[in-house]
């Protein structure tokens, strides 16, 4: 996919530059963010609400210890333990994130409803508006997306294949995806990842 972030964005993107990327996922912030605007337009969403989401949401990781961060790739990391550390990352990520948005003088209205969104990315179950599922849809995205996809696995542990089951098993659990669209999207994207990694 091709993208060229809004130029009324980039200041927020260069603050948060030292923040993003924290877990061997480079690219990761800027392929979600792309997939954010993506969703936003299609969804007549509040791009002004979901691109700055999309570029801070992962900052928290951060503030969070490598093995920490490292460990919810981790097959054999309980997952009580892996909760705690997507937890602490929001949390994390919302102090980060407030400070970077003021600090680039970004709409004063707006911010709590970005913080709010960064708040439970990872842990909250279902959708509290179309904005925070566009954000979270293209988090989401990310894992199907080749790019995305190959930096999870190889950060991992288990065989490609499992891999691959895996993603195609959450597509159509309920409340995964926000839109019918981003979960249409994801399958396309996984015949992609089949056609080219399964034999």
């Amino acid at each position: 996919m091709r993208y060229e972030l809004e130029a009324d964005y980039l200041p927020l993107w260069k603050a948060a530059q030292t923040y993003q990327d924290k877990r061997n996922d480079k690219g990761h912030a800027f392929i979600v963010t792309a997939y954010a605007s993506f969703i936003a337009a299609r969804e007549n969403c509040a791009a002004t609400v979901v691109i700055p989401a999309a570029i801070l949401h992962d900052i928290g990781w951060s503030a969070v210890s490598l093995e920490d961060r490292m460990s919810i790739f981790r097959s054999d990391t309980p997952k009580e333990q892996k909760m705690q550390a997507r937890v602490v990352h929001q949390e994390q990520g919302v102090l980060l994130a407030k400070e970077l948005l003021e600090k680039v003088q970004y709409d004063t209205a707006l911010i709590p409803v970005i913080l709010e969104i960064i708040s439970q990315h990872d842990s909250r179950k279902g959708f509290i508006s179309n904005n925070e599922g566009a954000m979270r849809d293209a988090d989401k995205l990310w894992r199907y997306d080749e790019y995305g996809f190959m930096s999870d696995y190889l950060n991992g542990t288990g065989a490609i294949a499992d891999q691959i089951k895996v993603l195609e098993q959450y597509i159509d659990t309920e409340h995964f995806f926000c839109f019918e669209s981003s979960r249409q999207l994801a399958k396309d994207l996984l015949v992609k990842l089949k056609a080219k990694y399964l034999p």
